[in-house]
Order: structure tokens, then C-alpha cells, then sequence
């Protein structure tokens, strides 16, 4: 999923973007209104058949619709995912790319943009967890990854408590050369495979790097 940044402070022709790779079986969303509409239709129809699953696609789409909107005016870049069905049920996970301008005179810290990426309540409830690091990610071109994973809630309706449980993957980044975080955030309702889920988002995250193209030379660096 390459992105190209749109900086005004590069010299004239200087590039800066950022790619990740995501499996072959994985689909890009089209992030408009009418793509995600599309898109949870899709998956409607491929889990009729089973009213439980059928049931948590419409529950998760009401979180992706609302997630969408607001991202689209907050950094969202990319998103990609799949559903697959079997006979025992589902899997379903989503990888999203979005981008911070850091605050003006601040140095906005990787891991201290994780703090605000789930309040308190995400952990309460039994079963839930998350935990934050620094990463290596050599290959990435960053000098500093920071990641939070586990187990967290996302209300969809604090007043009568509803909500979805997620496995969640988030590595920020510093994008070199420019004064811009990324977030790659990975997400999964399949909580009964977390380990295993949370192996796969490492390894898509861990396929994340940045280039850079200088006017003197053309050559990706």
C-alpha cells in the first residue's frame, strides 16, 4: 500500500513515501462512503447464512463506518483487510495506515502517541489486555518504532455498554526527514487466535518501510 507525503517544505522534486505490504488475499478498501457500504453489503451476504456472524459484521461496521468518517479528516491513508469463511466460522482483520503532523515545538514521541490511541476503559473488562514497547524495525528506515498490542474494547454504545473486542497490533513510526508520525494499526474480532494473530500483524508490520527520492540523483534511497 505505497503513499507519497505531500510536503511543502521539500526541496523542488524531493520525495517521501512510505509502502507496506499486505498479503496476497488481502483486498484495499476503497474508504468513500459508498466503498464501505459496499463492502460491509459484501460481507453481509457472504455470512448470511449464519446469523451470529452476520450479526458481528453489522456490529463491526458500524464501528468501521463511524472509524472511516472520522479518520478521513484525522490521517487515514490506507486500509486494507479480508474475511474469509469456514466451517467452524470466520476470520476477519483490517490493517490501516494513517499519519500525525507533529505539534508545533513539540517532538511528538512514537510511543507517547500510543497514549492516546485507547482510553482507560478498553482494558477494563476481564479477558482484556495491552502492552506497549520499543521496536526494532530496522528494514522500516525509522529510527524509533514503538508499538502497543493486545487484547482491548471498542464501545460502540458507552450508555448501554456495547461493544466489539479486538486483537490490536499499533506501530508508530517516525518518518524520517519529515516531522510526521505514522501509525500502522492492525485489528482482528477473532480473539480466540490471538497469539496467532498477533504473529501475522508482526510480520505485516514488519514489511513497512519508507524512500526517498532526491532531485539530483532520481534514485530511491
Amino acid at each position: 500500500m505505497p503513499y507519497q507525503f505531500a510536503e511543502p517544505l521539500l526541496p523542488d522534486e524531493a520525495q517521501i513515501g512510505f509502502d507496506i505490504r499486505i498479503p496476497e488475499d488481502w483486498n484495499q478498501y476503497d474508504l468513500s462512503s459508498d466503498g464501505i457500504a459496499g463492502l460491509r453489503k459484501a460481507l453481509l451476504d457472504a455470512a448470511a447464512s449464519d446469523p451470529r456472524q452476520a450479526q458481528t459484521v453489522d456490529e463491526l461496521f458500524q464501528n468501521v463506518a463511524q472509524i472511516a468518517h472520522d479518520a478521513r479528516s484525522s490521517g487515514l491513508l490506507n486500509a486494507a483487510g479480508t474475511f474469509e469463511r469456514y466451517e467452524d466460522g470466520f476470520f476477519m482483520a483490517t490493517v490501516c495506515v494513517l499519519a500525525f503532523k507533529e505539534p508545533p515545538g513539540q517532538d511528538l514521541d512514537p510511543i507517547k502517541l500510543l497514549d492516546h490511541v485507547h482510553p482507560p476503559s478498553a482494558t477494563e473488562a476481564e479477558g482484556t489486555w495491552l502492552r506497549k514497547s520499543l521496536v526494532e524495525l530496522p528494514e522500516s528506515g525509522a529510527d524509533l518504532c514503538a508499538r502497543m498490542f493486545g487484547v482491548a474494547d471498542y464501545r460502540l454504545d458507552e450508555e448501554q455498554g456495547q461493544g466489539i473486542r479486538s486483537v490490536l497490533m499499533h506501530t508508530a513510526f517516525r518518518v524520517p526527514g519529515l516531522k510526521t508520525r505514522v501509525l500502522v494499526s492492525c485489528s482482528s474480532p477473532n480473539v480466540e487466535h490471538q497469539s496467532e494473530i498477533l504473529e501475522l500483524f508482526d510480520a505485516i508490520t514488519s514489511t513497512a518501510w519508507f524512500w526517498k527520492r532526491l532531485p539530483d540523483t532520481g534514485v530511491p534511497r
